[in-house]
């Protein structure tokens, strides 16, 4: 059994993978990675619950735009006697071109997920789409990873609206099939929600011209508000662990 991490802005997410299968079954507030005795006591309940216990893991693997919490992990997997690969560290992805002028900048997550498209769909050109703190939009074009677009997430675009909008009251943002508002929540909804998803299919439809039949992936933590604007976009939210389930193989660390 192989433990998979992917440290997000936001969010800290784990996953098990069993040779065949990835199993997300774990998703907490990245903050509570500052008390560690916090961390190991939510993972530990979390195992319980899927009965897996730490003797049955043989490495971590992770994921992590979060340099400063990086330590909070490897100590764990020392702590528990296991081999510990992170990506863009120790885990080499050389199979996969990153044409970029900085590739030491490139996020881990947006560098795992396009490795995840690069071998998910038989080395054809995509376009990944992640929904997370940020929307990032990914090229992956003749093998190479051709650059990215980034705009607030869904999320981080609606909190700043809330904050400094004094007469709008926070609600459960969703999908409004409608082009205009009758009432606040409905046009915050299309304002919010659908005009996200239309300035992504506008960015989208964009850069597929400079490709040749390519598939279009979507993942990420909000990405099921889109699900019929973009009803033509495959929807994988486990894009990035396997990207890094990926990176294992690629490095015969799975047999």
């Amino acid at each position: 059994m192989y433990l998979l991490i992917d440290i997000g802005n936001t969010a800290i997410k784990f996953a098990n993978y069993d040779g065949q299968e990835i199993n997300h079954f774990l998703t907490l507030p990245s903050q509570n990675l500052i008390i560690e005795k916090h961390l190991l006591q939510k993972i530990n309940a979390a195992f319980n619950k899927i009965g897996l216990t730490w003797a049955m893991i043989k490495l971590i693997c992770l994921s992590s735009v979060r340099p400063m919490w990086d330590g909070v992990i490897r100590d764990l997997a020392s702590n528990h006697h296991l081999a510990f690969y992170q990506l863009k560290k120790n885990l080499v992805i050389d199979d996969f071109t990153i044409n970029v002028p900085n590739p030491r900048n490139l996020g881990a997550d947006l560098l795992a997920a396009a490795y995840a498209s690069y071998h998910e769909f038989n080395k054809n050109d995509s376009v990944v789409i992640n929904m997370g703190t940020a929307t990032t939009i990914t090229m992956v074009k003749d093998h190479q990873f051709e650059g990215t677009v980034i705009m607030p997430g869904l999320a981080t675009a609606s909190e700043a609206l809330f904050s400094r909008a004094q007469l709008l009251q926070q609600f459960e943002i969703s999908y409004e099939d409608a082009y205009i508002g009758k009432n606040t929540k409905q046009a915050i909804n299309i304002g919010l929600v659908k005009g996200h998803g239309l300035a992504i299919k506008a960015l989208v439809d964009e850069i597929v011209v400079h490709l040749k039949n390519p598939i279009i992936v979507i993942t990420g933590g909000n990405s099921y508000h889109f699900e019929q604007l973009l009803s033509n976009y495959l929807f994988d939210k486990l894009l990035l662990f396997k990207g890094l389930v990926y990176a294992l193989h690629h490095n015969n660390l799975i047999k």
